[in-house]
C-alpha cells in the first residue's frame, strides 16, 4: 500500500482539509495558487464537502472545550488517508459513520482510513479545545481553518458547511471574519449556519461577547 493521504490537520480546534487529487482532474491553467475566491456556482464535479456542527455550552465558555461533529462527503477515491489532529487540542475521538470505506479506526490523535470508495462518507465526533477567552474585553473567539483542498501547489473548489450552537443567555454574536461570509450566513440568537463554496485557503474567526457587555458597532443581533 502506498503512502497515506493526509486529509486534515487540526489548527486551533478545527481542521484544514488537504485531499490529494488526480493531476488530470483539472486544467493546469485554472489552478488557484492559494488566493481565497468565493464561488457563485458549483463546479461540474461536486467538490469535497466538509460539514461541521459545533456545540458551545456554558462549560465551553469556562474551559475552552467544545463538542464537534464533522462529516466529509465527496471524498477522493484513494487507497489510504488519515485525518490528523493537534494532540493538545483534541480528545475523545469517535468514528460515527464510515460508509463505502474499507476500514476506519482511531489511532492516537488521528483517524486512519483505507480503501475509500465512491460516495464515501466519514463522520467523526470529538471534543476540541477551540474557544479563546479574553476576560478584559469580555469576548470569546472560535477559529476554524485553514480549510483548503490542495494538489501540489494548486487549490481547488471546496464547500464548507458550518453550524454553531451557543448559549444566547450567556453570549451574543459579535462578528464573523472574513466579512464576505456575513452574506452567506444565517444567524439568530443561539445559532449560526454558514455555507461557503470557495477556492484557496479559508480561515474563519467567529467572535462572541458576554450577553450583557456593551455592543461594539452595529453588531449582528
Amino acid at each position: 500500500m502506498g503512502p497515506r493521504t493526509t486529509l486534515a490537520l487540526l489548527f486551533a480546534g478545527i481542521l484544514a482539509c488537504l485531499p490529494v487529487m488526480a493531476a488530470d482532474e483539472f486544467d493546469i491553467f485554472d489552478i488557484n495558487e492559494g488566493e481565497l475566491r468565493f464561488l457563485e456556482r458549483p463546479p461540474e464535479k461536486s467538490p469535497h464537502l466538509h460539514s461541521t456542527h459545533v456545540f458551545i455550552s456554558e462549560e465551553s465558555l469556562k474551559t475552552g472545550w467544545v463538542t464537534a461533529k464533522q462529516c466529509h462527503y465527496n471524498l477522493d477515491q484513494v487507497s489510504a488517508l488519515q485525518v490528523v489532529f493537534s494532540p493538545r487540542r483534541i480528545r475523545r475521538i469517535e468514528i460515527l459513520q464510515a460508509d463505502n470505506i474499507g476500514r476506519a479506526w482511531v489511532e492516537g490523535a488521528s483517524v486512519q482510513v483505507t480503501n475509500v470508495g465512491k460516495n464515501a462518507v466519514l463522520c467523526i465526533l470529538s471534543e476540541n479545545f477551540a474557544i479563546k477567552h479574553n476576560p478584559a474585553e469580555r469576548t470569546y473567539e472560535w477559529h476554524g481553518g485553514p480549510y483548503m483542498r490542495r494538489f501540489l501547489d494548486g487549490y481547488f473548489p471546496m464547500q464548507v458547511k458550518l453550524a454553531i450552537d451557543y448559549p444566547p443567555d450567556h453570549v451574543r454574536l459579535e462578528s464573523i471574519d472574513p466579512g464576505t461570509l456575513r452574506f452567506k450566513t444565517v444567524a439568530q440568537p443561539g445559532l449560526i449556519r454558514l455555507d461557503a463554496l470557495f477556492e484557496g485557503r479559508l480561515d474563519i474567526t467567529i467572535r462572541f461577547a458576554d450577553a450583557d457587555a456593551p455592543k461594539q458597532g452595529i453588531g449582528w443581533q
